[in-house]
């Protein structure tokens, strides 16, 4: 009895399987999400180096799907002079750069200060002051806790006339729009003021920041970007003078 109670167990497994369906469908990729437009992607501010050399520097990304006219784009800088007063955006002559060249899609396009170390900062162009003699915070690229960046593009509506063309700002670094406090750590000749920055309430002026992989677009807002804290901002943060280079030229991943 046992012997055929096995049998039909054994047969019923069988019959089982073979009438089971197989599911072969295979899950469809998941939709690639490129950027709308280039972006600020990696920037580093330094007022105390121990080499004397100012490794400053604005990395772009072309997020997009498809290569990009630089000559449609510039960088503008601005510097702010006290905590409080909140300027409008600014661009004297010796204070903006237009770009030119084509940048492919996922590439990144660095511009560095001619004050940092070739070897170490790796760019595509340098831009700014040469002066040593005074490192006033208000010309490029004498970046600190206090020092704005500005994406621009070539705009007809655009509020920024730059060499005779229309400009928009379409990204930001840092904005006089929003107020800075107080550094709390080693007090500089230069300035003692900065933004916060992914919660950081100490001090901004010696770091590197990297925009977060998950950041698609560029944005006015400097009050949202910079967030309260490392879970909202849209940038991470190294820590005080631990500068990290090792991501100059590539995608944050």
């Amino acid at each position: 009895m046992k012997k055929y109670l096995l049998l039909t167990l054994f047969a019923t497994l069988i019959f089982t399987a073979c009438n089971s369906k197989i599911d072969f469908t295979i899950d469809p990729p998941k939709p690639v999400i490129y950027n709308s437009d280039l972006l600020i992607s990696e920037t580093s501010t330094a007022i105390n180096t121990s080499s004397g050399t100012r490794p400053h520097y604005v990395e772009l990304y072309n997020g997009t799907n498809t290569s990009v006219n630089l000559a449609d784009y510039a960088i503008g800088y601005i510097s702010v002079t006290d905590l409080t007063t909140l300027t409008t955006w600014s661009f004297p002559t010796n204070n903006f750069l237009i770009l030119s060249s084509t940048l492919a899609a996922e590439k990144c396009y660095v511009i560095a200060s001619p004050q940092s170390d070739p070897l170490i900062i790796k760019s595509d162009i340098t831009w700014g002051t040469t002066s040593t003699a005074s490192a006033s915070a208000g010309l490029p690229l004498q970046l600190s806790g206090n020092s704005a960046i500005a994406l621009l593009k070539k705009d007809l509506s655009g509020t920024f006339t730059l060499n005779g063309t229309k400009y928009k700002i379409i990204d930001v670094f840092g904005s006089p729009l929003v107020a800075r406090v107080q550094c709390q750590g080693t007090v500089s000749v230069r300035n003692n003021m900065m933004w916060t920055i992914a919660g950081e309430v100490n001090d901004t002026r010696n770091r590197t920041f990297f925009r977060k992989a998950t950041v698609i677009k560029p944005t006015l807002d400097w009050e949202k970007a910079k967030g309260t804290s490392a879970v909202d901002s849209e940038w991470i943060i190294s820590g005080d003078k631990a500068w990290d280079f090792t991501n100059i030229g590539l995608p944050t991943q």
